[in-house]
C-alpha cells in the first residue's frame, strides 16, 4: 500500500493537480514551517483508502461503552474518513449529514458501502426534522463541522475567520443529548478511529450556546489536525 500511496500522491502533485494550489495555500497558512509537499501523502492516503475498502481492510475503532442510546457527534475529514465511517456504523446505527458523491462511478461505489452498513444519509436542506427523529430512535447523529457553510455563523479556525454550521450546537442545546467527537488517522499500515465523549457545558441561553459550542467544534478539529498536520483534507475551501 505504501507504493500505491506514493504513486497516487505523486500523480496528483505532478500531473493532475486538482485544487493543489488551494491545498498548498490552506496548509501553508496554518503550518508555514512545514513543507507542503507532505500533502502528496494526504491525497495518496485518501485515494488508497478506497482500494483498502474493496480489499476488506477496516479501521481499528476505540469507543466508550456509554454510547447505548444514541447521541450527537461531530466528525471531520481526517485520514481514512470513509473507512472510519464504516467502522463507526458497524458499532452503532449512524445517521449523518452528507454531501452527495459526484461522478456516477464514485456515487455508486460509496453509496453501495454506506447502504451496506445501514448508514442513514441526510442530504441537503430541510433534513433537521429527520435528524431529531433519528436521535429519538437511538441513532448516533453525526455532523461534519470542518467545512465552510456560506450561511453559517462566524467562527475562527487556526486563528482565521470562517463560517460554520450552527446546527450541531442548536441540536445540542435543544435536546441535551450526549455529545461525542470522532477522529481518525493512519499509523504505519493501520487505520485508527476514536470516539470520545465531549464534556462541554451547554449555556442556558440559545444564542450563547450556539456560538460557544460551534467554536468548540473548531477547536476540537484544530487540536486533532495539529497532532498530524497532513492528515486532513486541505482541499476544502474552508476559508473564503
Amino acid at each position: 500500500m505504501e507504493f500505491l500511496i506514493k504513486l497516487l500522491g505523486g500523480l496528483w502533485w505532478w500531473f493532475l493537480p486538482v485544487r493543489k494550489k488551494l491545498a498548498v495555500q490552506n496548509f501553508s497558512r496554518c503550518f508555514p514551517h512545514l513543507n507542503p509537499k507532505i500533502l502528496r501523502r494526504t491525497v495518496g492516503e485518501m485515494g488508497c483508502q478506497y482500494v483498502e475498502m474493496v480489499l476488506g481492510r477496516r479501521t481499528i475503532l476505540v469507543h466508550p461503552p456509554t454510547i447505548k442510546k444514541g447521541g450527537i457527534c461531530i466528525a471531520g475529514h481526517g485520514g481514512g474518513w470513509d473507512l472510519a465511517l464504516l467502522a463507526v456504523a458497524t458499532a452503532y446505527p449512524v445517521t449523518i449529514f452528507l454531501k452527495r458523491p459526484t461522478g456516477t462511478i464514485a456515487k455508486r461505489f460509496i453509496e453501495y458501502y454506506r447502504t451496506k452498513h445501514d448508514i442513514e444519509p441526510l442530504y441537503g436542506r430541510g433534513t433537521m426534522p429527520q435528524a431529531y427523529e433519528a436521535l429519538q430512535r437511538g441513532r448516533l447523529v453525526i455532523f461534519i463541522q470542518d467545512q465552510r457553510l456560506n450561511d453559517g455563523i462566524h467562527t475562527t479556525f487556526f486563528g482565521k475567520a470562517c463560517k460554520t454550521s450552527a446546527a450541531f450546537a442548536v441540536m445540542a442545546w435543544r435536546t441535551k443529548a450526549p455529545l461525542y467527537g470522532i477522529w481518525q488517522w493512519k499509523s504505519n499500515s493501520e487505520h485508527h478511529c476514536q470516539i470520545e465523549p465531549l464534556d462541554w457545558e451547554i449555556p442556558q441561553d440559545l444564542q450563547t450556546a450556539t456560538h460557544e459550542l460551534t467554536q468548540k467544534t473548531q477547536d476540537f478539529y484544530e487540536k486533532k489536525i495539529k497532532a498530524n498536520p497532513y492528515s486532513w483534507l486541505w482541499l476544502h475551501r474552508r476559508w473564503k
